[in-house]
């Protein structure tokens, strides 16, 4: 039934797999931004302090031992916390099997990034979904690491200038604070311009700034609830309107097969009637039907699909939603094709 009318059918089956993978990546985008956007609200709440840096030399900032000693002591505190997520050990390719590595110090981050669940207590060390257990112990700031707890896939950090970071393809180390000055000298000032500071008073910030500039590293200071549910919001909604244009589109391919389809049933009427004539059951008839309705709608969308699932993070989860709502839309399509060709038996040719 379809392929006599290939040039429609093909037509058909080719935007619906291409809308169906393009809003896969898109749906992708929107649980991104969706983590982004709660872990700014958590932020916003907390009365964060986030920094832009500058840096006055080439090589690595000289961190004064006082401002990494503050910046310990307000996380002991429950009153900040720190990432290092680039420069782990920037100057050796191997650490960690070649494995991109994060750092995180400070417990208050598990509190303010939804969904991430950090092994406890610090030190202690985790690998993302799509990440083997390293094959040789994994040594730094004085702690060797040599067995790997296993995040759940789609787990990401949110960081305010980055956004969501994905973390399903890094080995994640959640250090105590004591571990902050032991780190080197690229880690320290990733650490320092990075921290988030909770509840900072404008004194102790200030003091904070001036301790980092006298090192020439210039952090200028954002207050989260102030800088960033604008630009959070307007990334939210506009990943949202490219979502709803698209499923809009596929509705009116989709539309656009249920009206060639019914004009197929029509023309098919006399082909059922002999079908059925010469034995086939109802049972026979809905099998050709679904064979009808999958090629152009189940076919074409489900292989490019498996691909993202494969590829594994958020493009994953988004894949699977989309498989599931394509097997929705399949079953609800070949329903009304066998309630439409059976309506076409009750009334005769």
């Amino acid at each position: 039934m379809a392929l006599r009318r290939r040039p429609t059918m093909l037509s058909l089956a080719a935007m619906i797999g291409l809308a169906c993978v393009v809003l896969a990546v898109l749906l992708a985008d929107v649980l991104v931004q969706f983590k982004a956007l709660r872990g700014g609200h958590e932020l916003r709440e907390r009365g964060a302090v986030v920094f832009t840096p500058y840096y006055g030399s080439n090589g690595p900032t000289a961190v004064s031992e006082r401002e990494v000693t503050d910046l310990v002591n307000m996380i002991r505190a429950e009153r900040a916390y720190t990432a290092v997520i680039k420069n782990v050990r920037v100057n050796n390719p191997q650490f960690a099997g070649g494995t991109p590595t994060v750092l995180f110090i400070g417990s208050e981050l598990e509190e303010t990034v939804p969904d991430l669940e950090l092994c406890e207590p610090a030190p202690c060390a985790m690998r993302g979904a799509e990440v083997a257990q390293p094959a040789e112990p994994v040594e730094i700031a004085g702690h060797t690491f040599t067995t790997f707890e296993r995040l759940s896939r789609s787990a990401a950090h949110f960081e305010t200038h980055l956004g969501a970071v994905p973390l399903d393809e890094r080995v994640v180390l959640n250090l105590p604070p004591e571990s902050l000055p032991r780190l080197d000298r690229y880690e320290r000032e990733e650490a320092m311009s990075r921290a988030v500071l909770l509840d900072v008073g404008d004194s102790e910030l200030d003091s904070y700034l001036a301790g980092n500039a006298a090192g020439e590293l210039y952090l200028v200071p954002h207050r989260v609830a102030v800088d960033q549910p604008k630009r959070l919001s307007g990334i939210m909604v506009m990943s949202t309107m490219y979502v709803a244009g698209l499923a809009a589109f596929l509705a009116l391919v989709l539309l656009a097969f249920a009206v060639t389809a019914r004009r197929t049933l029509h023309r098919e009427r006399a082909v059922f009637a002999i079908r059925r004539t010469h034995g086939a059951s109802g049972g026979h008839l809905a099998v050709r039907l679904a064979g009808f309705v999958g090629v152009v709608v189940l076919l074409p969308p489900l292989p490019p699909l498996v691909g993202l699932l494969l590829v594994g993070g958020p493009l994953a989860s988004a894949a699977g939603w989309m498989a599931v709502l394509v097997v929705v839309i399949f079953l609800g399509l070949w329903g009304w094709t066998v309630k439409h060709q059976r309506g076409h038996e009750l009334k005769g040719r």
